[in-house]
């Protein structure tokens, strides 16, 4: 019985830790694994925006995040793809369709909703949701909807403009 217990316990404890592991965790395009926190906390800004294929508004807003990536070339532009490795068709062909140059991933609602709860202590809404990471690596902000370029652009200007000390 003793033994019996100490198995379930080990088999919790390591469907548990399976259970975490996604929250970090993504694809690329190719399948191999990829975490956020490799991405972010190079000396630049990191712009995630979070997508589906079937989302309308993610088709009707993604030229915002294309015009960003191009005005902003100091700046990392990632795609996170809630399609998931099974909707890698649907993904590719979103892609493909909108000329998406920037970096695209694949996850699925639940692990991002694992990894913002997890960072940010907030549950994940819907496409299209941004998360902005300053050159350090820290989220500094979790928008849900559609974001203009304009926005993108003043929020980090906005932000740097406060991390310089006055002359």
């Amino acid at each position: 019985m003793q033994q019996m217990k100490q198995g379930l316990i080990i088999a919790f404890l390591f469907s548990s830790m399976l259970f975490a592991l996604p929250a970090k965790a993504l694809t690329d395009m190719d399948e191999k694994p990829v975490t956020i926190d490799g991405l972010i906390g190079k000396g630049k800004w990191s712009v995630f925006e979070i997508w589906a294929s079937d989302c309308r508004m993610c088709r009707a807003s993604i030229y915002e995040t294309v015009n960003f990536e191009t005005a902003n070339p100091d700046v990392d532009v990632y795609g996170i793809s809630l399609d998931g490795v099974t909707g890698k068709t649907n993904a590719e062909r979103f892609i493909d369709e909108y000329g998406l140059t920037f970096p695209n991933l694949l996850s699925t609602p639940s692990e991002i909703d694992t990894y913002l709860y997890s960072t940010a202590k907030e549950s994940f809404i819907g496409t299209p949701t941004f998360m902005v990471f300053d050159p350090q690596g820290k989220l500094r902000v979790v928008q849900p909807g559609a974001v203009s370029e304009e926005a993108l652009s003043n929020f980090i200007k906005q932000q740097d403009a406060q991390e310089k000390p006055a002359p």
